[in-house]
C-alpha cells in the first residue's frame, strides 16, 4: 500500500510567512545587529574590568572571558543560534521572536550598564590631576 498525501517541506531558516522581504525579517536582522553591538560592548567592558584586576562574577563564563577570542566566538555562536529560533518562533506565534530579542536585549543592556558602573569610578578617578 502506497502512502498518499502531500509532503511538507519545512524551511527552518526562512519560514513561509517570515522570509526575506517581510517586515518581521527586517526587524529580526535589525534586532540582531543591536544584540551584536551589546555583545561587543559586554566583551569590551568585561576585558577592561579584567585588565584592571577585576573578576568575572558569572561562574559559567569565568573560563571563557579569560580568552577574548573564545568570548567573541561564543557570542557569535549565540547570535547564529538566536536568528533561526526567532524566525521559527515568529512563524509559529506572532510576536514571539520579538519577545525573545527584547528579553536578550534587556538582559545584555543590564550587563553592559553594570560593567559601566564598575568602570566609571576608575575612569573618573584616573582623570583627576
Amino acid at each position: 500500500m502506497a502512502l498518499e498525501g502531500t509532503a511538507r517541506s519545512v524551511n527552518l531558516l526562512f519560514p513561509k510567512n517570515v522570509g526575506p522581504g517581510t517586515g518581521v525579517f527586517v526587524w529580526i536582522i535589525l534586532l540582531s545587529l543591536i544584540l551584536a553591538d551589546l555583545f561587543l560592548l559586554d566583551i569590551f567592558t568585561t576585558q577592561l574590568i579584567l585588565n584592571m584586576g577585576g573578576t568575572e562574577l558569572n561562574p559559567m563564563m569565568a573560563g571563557v572571558v579569560t580568552m577574548p577570542f573564545l568570548h567573541i566566538l561564543l557570542k557569535i555562536g549565540i547570535i547564529i543560534c538566536v536568528i533561526p529560533v526567532a524566525l521559527n518562533a515568529e512563524a509559529r506565534v506572532k510576536g514571539s521572536g520579538m519577545v525573545l530579542y527584547a528579553s536578550l536585549i534587556i538582559m545584555y543592556t543590564i550587563v553592559v550598564l553594570n560593567n559601566t558602573t564598575v568602570l566609571l569610578p576608575h575612569i573618573l578617578g584616573s582623570s583627576t590631576v
